[in-house]
């Protein structure tokens, strides 16, 4: 079994979107105040309330004429919105998360989840919610499975998507073991997108830099207009879809690349470096063209698509010398960003940084991936 989400854009009417609007504000509530429930247990008793506990008390809640409202909403919505107060806490306490937030209605992104009781009709594309009612949506893809849970989310252009993730029959295919001779390494860069071990290189679209100037113009309108008036709300919504504009570009290269280097590709194997991008996004000089370029993002893509392809995916360490060391062993410790070009003092041999990254990163890789570092495996 494959789990897979299939994202559709829906266009509900005045009515229905009146309604979303509630499950948006009610599923807030409903988190905001399981949020304090357990913030208050703590502070009186030193110790954290279950997750039933909380639940019964929301039971009870609905019961009492002045909330009284909550049965209009989706049960399970606000089911799904206590589990989500437990998980952020579950996370905060292991270490993986901070400490979970109040959400804001003036926050641009709202969304609620619904687990159950979601239909889909391909042949008259639309899509039945509960408490909603059948819906238009443009139903671009089919899907054969099992419907696990469905999220609807409006985004700061007004727009309406619907995730659905669906259980398929598929089963992932066994990768093959992994060969030197069919592993290709892939350097990624901000000048070239992406650098290929053979010397292939694909450009960098710069989508942002792109629509930097529409975006001047449009923010400039937005800053002299009076907030919370209904100006101020058409100019903001025209920003939100300038910047749309520009992450539905993104997205569509990352993915047709991520494709393409998947499944038109003779390698079996392919090796990244295991870059900490939320670090380098720190460098305030280059923080705007990493965040541009979305590397955590395509190798996101990369490596599910390389799973449903039965290929495999390794990686090396991120603070190996990929550019830096020459095939002889001597490492330019002297090498900086502008430096595009060099030539070893040793063995006087000519390289492309890109080019020599992607050749070491192969190598680091194939040695880390069978657990000999500073070798190259010829098999795995």
């Amino acid at each position: 079994m494959i789990q897979k989400g299939y994202k559709y854009r829906i266009y509900p009417d005045v009515i229905q979107s009146e309604r979303i609007a509630q499950h948006f504000g009610t599923v807030r509530f409903i988190y905001n105040t399981a949020l304090s429930m357990r913030v208050r247990y703590y502070e009186q008793y030193g110790k954290g309330i279950s997750k039933r506990a909380v639940q019964d008390q929301f039971v009870a809640l609905k019961k009492t004429p002045e909330f009284a409202w909550l049965n209009t909403i989706y049960s399970q919505s606000i089911l799904s919105a206590l589990e989500h107060v437990h998980v952020a806490y579950q996370n905060f306490f292991r270490g993986n998360a901070q400490y979970p937030r109040y959400k804001s209605r003036k926050n641009s992104w709202q969304s609620y989840q619904m687990p159950q009781n979601v239909k889909v009709d391909f042949d008259n594309e639309c899509i039945q919610l509960p408490k909603i009612g059948w819906i238009k949506a443009k139903l671009h893809r089919t899907f054969d499975g099992e419907i696990k849970t469905c999220t609807l989310k409006r985004n700061p252009a007004g727009q309406y998507t619907l995730s659905v993730l669906v259980e398929t029959p598929d089963t992932l295919p066994v990768p093959p073991p992994i060969q030197a001779d069919k592993t290709i390494g892939i350097d990624l860069g901000l000048k070239h997108f992406m650098i290929q071990d053979n010397g292939d290189k694909t450009d960098n679209p710069r989508f942002l830099n792109q629509a930097l100037p529409r975006l001047r113009i449009e923010q400039k309108k937005l800053s002299r207009c009076q907030k919370g008036s209904q100006n101020y709300q058409i100019q903001k919504n025209r920003v939100a879809r300038q910047h749309l504009k520009v992450s539905c570009h993104r997205n569509n290269f990352l993915h047709q690349t991520s494709s393409w280097l998947v499944r038109d590709n003779q390698a079996v194997t392919l090796a990244f470096e295991d870059l900490h991008v939320k670090g380098m996004i720190r460098n305030r000089k280059l923080s705007r063209h990493i965040s541009d370029v979305s590397w955590g993002r395509f190798l996101t893509f990369v490596k599910y698509k390389a799973q449903w392809s039965g290929k495999n995916t390794i990686y090396c360490d991120r603070f190996a010398p990929s550019s830096k060391q020459c095939e002889c062993g001597h490492i330019n410790h002297d090498l900086t960003l502008d430096d595009r070009i060099w030539t070893c003092p040793v063995c006087h041999q000519t390289w492309d940084r890109d080019v020599l990254a992607a050749n070491n990163i192969k190598r680091f890789a194939l040695a880390e991936a069978s657990g000999k570092m500073g070798e190259c495996p010829v098999s795995v």
